[in-house]
């Protein structure tokens, strides 16, 4: 046992050790199957607001116990489960209009599915009333009578709710205070003459001693609680707790194993991603004001600009105008792109990180689920701006420039949304909202507001770099390029009717259409995969 100092240089500088099951490491083989055994309700609900209390429960039951267990047989074990907590009358209710009790029923319904028999919960009962909160424990407390073991962590309990608990290990500044049975504790302290009040809370009694009152000496008692029989105390939670066990506490590694073997096998990352599809599908339907929002806006903007741009594409005497629309199209896009899901991202990984670490889904399927609705979306959008504009600005009536038009801005703006992705993974977002749009404008200087032989040395790698500079260039070369013919012109000397003239004042002479287009491409595809790992980072680290 490490000495005080050595513990307290521990909490400042991290934490060491290792983590037991039943005496034996965890991180041997076999142990580590531990975690199918369990399930981790965290101190927030994070659910689904758009889906009703049914729905989650079904799509919980398809993810977590796959084809193997029958739908009548799971609609039984759900119905069964909703009786238990409480929650049958509110099986059709949006899990945004549930009370917070409700809200934390649900979410144990919602991992009680597999029956794990060892349940941890974060602080259940912050955030509810009085009431709720005595409804809640008492609910952990008739999941423990059953035979699960239930571990809680609990501030400042009211006298009903601590003496629901069999047993507490109090902790004061990263030190054990006391460890024993509920109804021990005020026996335990008057042995160091901490005598508790008449009527006063234990648990308010024990607070007061770990802060200091009652002259407590912290070392003296933290000293005594660590010289405990710790075999003892576990022996005891056991026996309080074999009465009607469906599963056994000291359970071996071998047969951890043999237990894991027993249950439902996952579904295929097909189906997972079929399912988390599915639920994505039904929160939008429920939820169409924002996806309505982006689509209005992006239409919106294409009718300003085709007014404020009209007839500039086939007009030798506003090729310039044109070339602002070309470049305010492609940023339009761009930001549309990115800031669309820069915030959502960031609220949606509060969800993604309980349902992952309870083993719900792999990250594979949800990456898939999540883009199958982000990238055809905004796609959408895109056709919903770009369309209206092309037409009401007078580009050139040929099939292949425009198809070239619409495929680089589209490309264009989901490359754009993978950086928002990025953006909304790795940073806050307070950070994020701010160096988005800060990184895109440096990124759009670069071919159109300065040329390359203008840029000095050390920046020339922006311009290579820039997935902004090849979609803008590519869109001039689809435009002007490609053997247009010259263009109208109203007044007796048109300096850009030769379509290669601007080309060549915008230095995009020699140019290579395909290999710019390639090129925005992988930039697409490589910063999906970062955004992949670091959301696999964050979701594993310790």
């Amino acid at each position: 046992m490490p000495d005080h100092s050595q513990i307290k240089a521990n909490l400042q500088s991290g934490s060491a050790g290792s983590v037991l099951v039943n005496g034996e490491d965890r991180r041997i083989p076999g142990i580590d199957k531990f975690l199918k055994l369990s399930c981790y309700i965290q101190q927030d609900d994070a659910l689904r607001p758009f889906l009703s209390v049914q729905e989650s429960m079904i799509i919980a039951a398809h993810l977590k116990l796959g084809l193997q267990v029958p739908l009548k047989r799971k609609q039984a074990q759900i119905q069964e489960l909703l009786e238990m907590l409480g929650l049958s009358k509110h099986s059709r209710t949006m899990t945004k209009r549930l009370s917070g009790g409700q809200k934390k029923r649900l979410s144990v319904a919602l991992e009680l599915i597999t029956n794990p028999p060892i349940i941890f919960l974060d602080e259940p009962t912050t955030g509810l009333d009085s009431l709720s909160c005595s409804q809640c424990v008492q609910l952990l407390k008739n999941l423990a009578s059953q035979g699960r073991t239930v571990v809680c962590t609990i501030h400042q309990p009211s006298a009903l709710v601590f003496e629901k608990f069999d047993h507490l290990f109090a902790v004061t500044s990263g030190r054990c205070l006391y460890q024993g049975p509920i109804n021990s504790l005020v026996p335990y302290f008057s042995q160091f003459d901490l005598h508790c009040p008449p009527y006063h809370n234990p648990a308010d009694f024990l607070i007061e001693v770990a802060t200091g009152e009652y002259e407590a000496d912290e070392d003296k008692l933290t000293a005594a609680a660590s010289c405990l029989n710790r075999n003892t105390f576990t022996s005891a939670i056991i026996g309080t707790q074999r009465k009607n066990r469906k599963y056994n506490p000291t359970l071996s590694s071998d047969e951890i194993v043999e237990y894991n073997k027993c249950q439902p096998k996952s579904p295929s990352t097909f189906l997972q991603a079929f399912y988390l599809f599915d639920r994505n599908v039904k929160a939008i339907k429920r939820n169409k004001s924002q996806f309505t929002l982006r689509l209005v806006a992006h239409m919106v903007i294409a009718i300003i600009f085709g007014y404020l741009y009209t007839g500039v594409g086939n007009n030798a005497n506003r090729v310039l105008a044109n070339g602002v629309f070309l470049y305010g199209s492609n940023l339009f896009l761009v930001y549309t792109g990115q800031m669309g899901v820069v915030l959502s991202f960031p609220l949606e990984f509060l969800i993604l990180k309980r349902e992952h670490f309870n083993r719900w889904y792999s990250l594979l399927p949800y990456l898939i689920s999540t883009l199958l609705i982000e990238i055809p979306f905004q796609v959408a959008c895109c056709l919903t701006y770009l369309l209206p504009a092309y037409f009401l600005t007078g580009q050139p009536l040929e099939t292949f420039r425009l198809m070239y038009f619409a495929i680089i801005l589209i490309v264009t703006s989901l490359t754009a949304q993978s950086t928002g992705f990025l953006l909304g993974a790795t940073l806050p977002v307070n950070i994020s909202v701010f160096i988005g749009p800060v990184s895109m404008v440096l990124l759009s200087v670069f071919g159109f507001a300065i040329r390359l032989a203008d840029i000095p040395v050390i920046f020339k790698w922006l311009h290579y770099f820039s997935f902004i500079r090849s979609s803008y260039q590519s869109l001039l070369y689809s435009m002007y390029g490609m053997k247009r013919s010259p263009l109208p012109c109203d007044s007796i000397y048109c300096h850009f009717r030769p379509p290669m003239q601007f080309m060549k004042e915008m230095d995009v002479t020699d140019f290579e259409m395909v290999v710019e287009f390639l090129y925005i491409c992988f930039i697409c595809i490589l910063v999906y995969v970062c955004t992949s790992f670091c959301i696999w980072y964050r979701l594993n680290k310790r």
